[in-house]
């Protein structure tokens, strides 16, 4: 078992509340929906053996799903340090940011949603994954840029992980992305920019000194 996965009865539960949460919001899913969904007896009270109420399945939910941004967080420490090329290493990143939000797509589906009700919820969110992963791609930004360079990357990757945002965001609703710009065309598009934006400041420095 995974160290951040529950107990297969409460994995299961929260598994089943956060996808019905994620389809058809909060308010208009029911204790009972959740049961039959985790196969508990309908009416027994099955779900209050693991949990006090509904809010806190959501909350518990949440805090889970939360845990699958942390592999990504590691993968760009571990990539801002390595020796493979701008380029591949964008494209791998961009990947599995995508992978990452389809497997957070209910939680991704409450934020828009939901959550505004929950600001301690929506306060995990911002704190444990937006602000984190903004932070942690500008520093892997700025390690991979050229000395004496002092652009704002922390800036530059909360435009950059917002495009991918919005990219799946607008994927999900649509099934396939509106624009008609697949998958392997977005991630190279994305990867052209950071690696301009890198050879643009190692350019800069080389024939001007820092900014």
């Amino acid at each position: 078992m995974s160290p951040h996965r529950p107990p297969e009865t409460r994995a299961r539960i929260l598994t089943e509340a956060m996808r019905l949460f994620g389809e058809n919001g909060f308010a208009a899913t029911r204790v009972a929906d959740i049961e039959r969904a985790a196969g508990l007896a309908q009416g027994a009270g099955g779900i209050y053996r693991h949990f006090r109420s509904k809010a806190e399945v959501l909350a518990e939910g949440v805090a889970w799903q939360l845990t699958r941004a942390e592999d990504l967080h590691a993968r760009l420490e571990a990539d801002a340090s390595s020796g493979r090329s701008s380029g591949d290493a964008v494209a791998g990143l961009v990947v599995a940011a995508l992978a990452t939000l389809d497997g957070e797509g209910d939680l991704n589906r409450l934020i828009v949603r939901d959550l505004r009700l929950f600001p301690d919820l929506l306060e995990q969110v911002r704190e444990r994954e937006l602000r984190r992963i903004t932070e942690v791609a500008g520093a892997w930004f700025a390690q991979k840029s050229a000395a004496g360079d002092d652009r704002d990357w922390v800036a530059v990757a909360t435009v950059l992980t917002g495009a991918v945002a919005h990219y799946w965001l607008l994927r999900d609703v649509f099934v396939s992305h509106p624009s008609g710009v697949a998958e392997p065309r977005f991630v190279e598009a994305v990867s052209g920019i950071v690696t301009g934006l890198l050879a643009d400041t190692t350019d800069a420095v080389t024939v001007g000194g820092a900014r």
